[in-house]
């Protein structure tokens, strides 16, 4: 029973004496989110900056294209009302058009080894402004260009 005993004044006392140990504090150090909240914030300015000069070399070398002012449906012979939903190659869309205007298309040019492309969806659209979207979708690739007086329209493709 001795040792019961001994054994509990022990266990006793080694509890106090753990009870007034100081306790320490323990400090986070902030640093490395601050570091990191810093390099990330100077990436993402530079990722602003870079896509402004993206932009800005983009409008120098891409100028927005000119369009001609449109032509009266009527006076060129094509106010026929049409619906068209057209993605694909801009010469046999065009052959489309003049057949259904009454138009003789001309082709002059080489066609690219790659198609010029256009997407074209209209509903009771004028042929004529049909005609004009596609134009612009061409760009500098290749000109549409209507002549009234003969019924004419030519499909202009520009040397490479």
């Amino acid at each position: 029973m001795k040792t019961g005993s001994f054994s509990l004044i022990l266990l006793l006392l080694a509890t106090q004496l753990i009870g007034c140990t100081p306790r320490h504090k323990i400090f986070v150090s902030n640093t490395g989110q601050r570091e990191a909240e810093t390099n990330l914030t100077a990436a993402a300015n530079s990722v602003s900056k870079s896509l402004a000069e993206l932009a800005a070399i983009e409008r120098a070398t891409h100028p927005q294209a000119v369009l001609l002012s449109p032509m009266d449906p009527n006076m060129i012979g094509m106010a026929q009302l049409a619906s068209i939903d057209w993605s694909g190659p801009v010469g046999p869309f065009v052959k489309k058009i003049a057949a259904a205007s009454k138009y003789r298309l001309n082709v002059l040019g080489t066609p690219p080894g790659i198609p010029i492309l256009i997407s074209i969806s209209a509903k009771d659209t004028p042929l004529a402004d049909i005609l004009r979207d596609a134009t612009f979708q061409c760009g500098k690739k290749a000109n549409i260009v209507i002549y009234p007086a003969s019924k004419i329209i030519e499909l202009r493709y520009v040397k490479s």
